[in-house]
C-alpha cells in the first residue's frame, strides 16, 4: 500500500503576509474613522498594543514594530489604518494626561 497524501486541484499554500486577506484586516471605512474621528484611532490603537502584548508577554516591546511592520506592509488600507492609530496614540499620550489611560488600557 503506498502512502500518498494528495491535495485538492485548487490547493495553494498561502504564506503569513497573505493570510491578512483570508482572516482580515482594516476596511476603508475603518482606515477612515481612524482619521477622522481622534477617538477611534488613539482606542483601536491602544486595543492593538494590549493585544499584542497580550500575546506575547516576555517580548511584547521587542516585538512589537516588527509586528506593525509586517501588518503595514500586507496592503494599503492596514498601512493607512495604522498610521492614523499610530499617529493619534503618540499625539494622545505626548499630552501627558493621554498617558495614563494609554497605560491602564495597554496594562490592563
Amino acid at each position: 500500500m503506498e502512502k500518498t497524501l494528495m491535495m485538492p486541484a485548487s490547493y495553494n499554500v498561502m504564506n503569513e503576509q497573505e493570510m491578512t486577506y483570508t482572516e482580515g484586516g482594516a476596511t476603508e471605512l475603518e482606515a477612515l474613522c481612524a482619521w477622522v474621528v481622534p477617538f477611534y484611532g488613539w482606542f483601536r490603537g491602544t486595543l492593538a498594543i494590549r493585544d499584542h502584548r497580550r500575546a506575547h508577554p516576555n517580548n511584547w516591546i521587542e516585538t512589537g514594530m516588527d509586528a506593525l511592520n509586517r501588518h503595514m506592509s500586507s496592503n494599503a488600507v492596514n498601512m493607512l489604518y495604522d498610521l492614523a492609530c499610530t499617529a493619534w496614540t503618540i499625539g494622545v499620550c505626548s499630552t501627558g494626561v493621554g498617558l495614563i489611560p494609554t497605560a491602564l488600557i495597554v496594562l490592563s
